[in-house]
């Protein structure tokens, strides 16, 4: 998955300070295609697996599992604000709280990548945003083998269950393939079961 010449160009004629926001299924490919933005703007990329509330919570809709408004307090706000050093909490699933501290300096271009990203209160803050187009299907296959292979944590259940419930409300409530700036499809058929 490359973005196109004239689309790292459009990139590129966004004034600093600017967010690029990545959205689309789990396992769809936000974080490969963040890491690749990075290293052309020289940017830091801010997962939003850091900012879960509560492993145990029960209240997985619309993927409100993740404190959204502390995505904003911590991250949004202060890079929009020309803050030189961006400070936020990294929540730990194994201590099933925020562990740590992560700095990450302001260069201009922040990458921001995660679910549910691309929803109506958050669009202010980003000055471009992606959807990175893979079916839920293929999406979800990716998902549980890198879980499986990369992290040696095997959590289909969850795949076939609440993580897909939560990209499909999303999906179908924000419509963020409508409201991206970019959509970039990634839909490579998987070559093995």
């Amino acid at each position: 998955m490359i973005l196109s010449l004239a689309d790292i160009e459009k990139i590129k004629n966004i004034k600093p300070p600017a967010i690029i926001a990545i959205s689309g299924f789990g396992g769809s490919g936000k974080s490969t295609l963040a890491k690749e933005i990075s290293r052309e703007f020289n940017a830091p990329v801010v997962g939003i697996d850091s900012f879960f509330k509560d492993r145990t919570s029960k209240d997985y809709s619309l993927w409100e599992i993740i404190d959204f408004l502390r995505i904003e307090r911590e991250i949004l706000v202060p890079f929009l604000n020309k803050d030189k050093e961006i400070h936020y909490g990294h929540f730990d699933w194994n201590e099933n709280k925020v562990v740590s501290e992560i700095t990450v300096m302001n260069k201009g271009y922040l990458i921001i990548e995660g679910v549910g990203l691309l929803r109506p209160e958050l669009l202010k803050y980003f000055s471009y945003t992606i959807w990175v187009d893979t079916p839920i299907e293929e999406s979800i296959f990716r998902g549980k083998k890198r879980d499986r292979e990369v992290y040696n944590n095997p959590q289909d259940e969850s795949w076939d269950t609440v993580w897909k419930e939560n990209d499909i409300q999303c999906f179908e409530k924000f419509k963020p393939k409508e409201v991206a700036d970019l959509v970039i499809k990634n839909d490579k058929r998987r070559t093995n079961e």
